[in-house]
């Protein structure tokens, strides 16, 4: 296993102000007694370690980033394998936004964490009188094949940034035998061939993210775009019959402490068998786990609760969903969906621990949760959101994001851009949050929880080489990665659909 160590910070120590001791003190949990400025000294590097560390654990992860460039005894803190599990065992999950567009290649991903104390939780509010504290932090994950981008001197404007030598920005376009630039809307074969260094992201689990092949979507690579570590999995095995991917996941094993992708094939013939693969993270190859009970359709949602890996399987005229047992290496029987109707307009997703469906049933959206605590498992009706009162109502599928415990529920809807609040109490009880300033024709959201924790610590004894997302390839300045987004508040009555 191979890794960059990233050099220590060599700032002096900074002063502290008052202000800035006093709220140290008043948030410190090692003592009853309140600690006073000229007991802590006034340099930061003199604030007890057990103070520092309560406080920085509080801040969203972009100010616990930054946190480590003001001294060598903060830098030591936060990289401390330590301070990332404690940092993970009371970390929540956060909307994770990704930009989609067929035009361009990129990797932005936009975290949206809480401004300030008040979280993500709506209640209370009206779009009128007060705004949302919510922010929106720009991350990355890997390009594929990202050296190739370097190379295509013919059809891409490569020049080196002012910042430095080795930063590049690009713009892809098509040069035609009279080196004229061609629209891109003639050029939609040309642009074919730029795809295969993007990323689909399949999904996430403990702060990781899986992401697959453009084309063939066969998992490729696992990520934490925190850390800015990633992995490249192993070319999985050869098959006599030519197979088609329908499904995959990574999840994570509590038995065993290991983290595993797996993969459903289907054959390409009249009746195909379909069969499921599994990876361990930190080994060096794929191994089969026999045949998959699942339909011949996509399999979407790929979602991790308690040990278990969850899909779902929607089709026109009937719908389910199908679990594997990480710890055991075998497929379980789920109950039957508790709608009628087939897998139109049904999200799924973790919901606070459980695994979660949200379905739009005639002018409701209703949200269930699968209760596990009893000897069976069974769907329960937790949120029943009435809709009928509208004079229209945007369709398509919500995707839930976080349950609040004061019965708020954030969603999110692709065919909008938007995020949706809801809470029965509100002055108004729908809100959007529509993702504005953005230049692409579609988006995506998960739930994501960050985390601290590096892939060398979780891989540790392993032979597997970790990358870096800041290399040299990925300094890459593509188009449309210095944009930013932002969030602007609506009431369902006004959006536009």
């Amino acid at each position: 296993m191979t890794h960059a160590k990233q050099a220590e910070p060599s700032f002096p120590p900074k002063r502290l102000e008052n202000s800035w001791c006093e709220a140290i003190a008043s948030k410190s949990t090692a003592s009853a007694t309140p600690i006073r400025n000229t007991e802590m000294g006034p340099f930061i590097t003199d604030v007890p370690k057990s103070v520092l560390q309560d406080v920085i654990m509080k801040l969203p992860p972009r100010s616990i980033i930054m946190c480590k460039s003001v001294c060598k005894t903060w830098y030591s803190l936060i990289s401390d394998p330590a301070f990332a599990r404690l940092h993970f065992a009371q970390a929540e999950a956060y909307p994770m936004v990704r930009p989609v567009d067929g035009r361009s290649v990129s990797r932005n991903l936009f975290l949206v964490e809480p401004e300030d104390s008040s979280g993500f939780d709506l209640k209370d509010y009206d779009c009128n009188r007060s705004r949302v504290h919510m922010n929106l932090s720009k991350y990355k994950f890997p390009l594929c094949h990202a050296e190739e981008l370097l190379n295509y001197h013919r059809n891409g404007n490569v020049m080196p940034s002012h910042e430095t030598e080795r930063e590049v920005h690009m713009k892809m376009t098509k040069i035609d035998d009279n080196n004229n630039e061609v629209d891109w809307g003639e050029s939609i074969a040309f642009m074919m061939q730029y795809d295969h260094n993007n990323y689909n992201l399949v999904n996430s689990c403990n702060g990781l993210l899986c992401l697959s092949d453009y084309f063939v979507k066969y998992p490729a690579a696992v990520c934490n775009p925190i850390t800015g570590e990633f992995i490249n999995l192993p070319h999985g095995p050869q098959h006599e019959k030519a197979m088609t991917l329908i499904g995959s996941g990574l999840g994570f094993s509590p038995r065993t402490n290991e983290y595993k992708v797996v993969r459903i094939l289907k054959e390409r013939t009249r009746d195909p068998n379909k069969v499921a693969e599994i990876h361990t993270l930190g080994t060096g190859s794929w191994k089969s786990v026999g045949a998959a009970p699942c339909s011949d359709s996509q399999q979407s949602f790929p979602t991790c609760v308690k040990g278990m890996l969850y899909w779902f399987c929607g089709e026109w005229t009937c719908a389910s969903v199908i679990s594997f047992d990480l710890d055991t290496e075998e497929f379980e029987s789920v109950p039957s969906l508790p709608f009628r109707e087939g897998g139109r307009d049904v999200g799924m997703g973790d919901l606070g621990g459980s695994l979660c469906l949200c379905k739009i049933e005639s002018f409701e959206i209703n949200v269930w949760v699968m209760n596990d605590s009893g000897p069976q498992k069974l769907w329960m009706k937790k949120i029943s959101i009435c809709t009928a009162f509208t004079r229209s109502w945007p369709s398509g599928v919500y995707i839930p994001m976080k349950y609040f415990e004061n019965d708020g529920l954030l969603m999110f809807n692709s065919r909008l851009n938007a995020f949706f609040y809801h809470h029965p109490g509100n002055h108004s009880p729908f809100i959007y949050l529509k993702l504005r300033e953005m230049n692409y024709s579609a988006s995506e959201a998960i739930s994501h929880v960050p985390s601290f924790i590096s892939l060398k610590d979780i891989l540790v004894g392993k032979d597997v080489e970790i990358l870096n997302i800041n290399s040299r390839c990925a300094v890459l300045k593509l188009p449309g990665e210095t944009e930013a987004l932002s969030l602007v508040e609506e009431n369902a009555s006004s959006i536009r659909f």
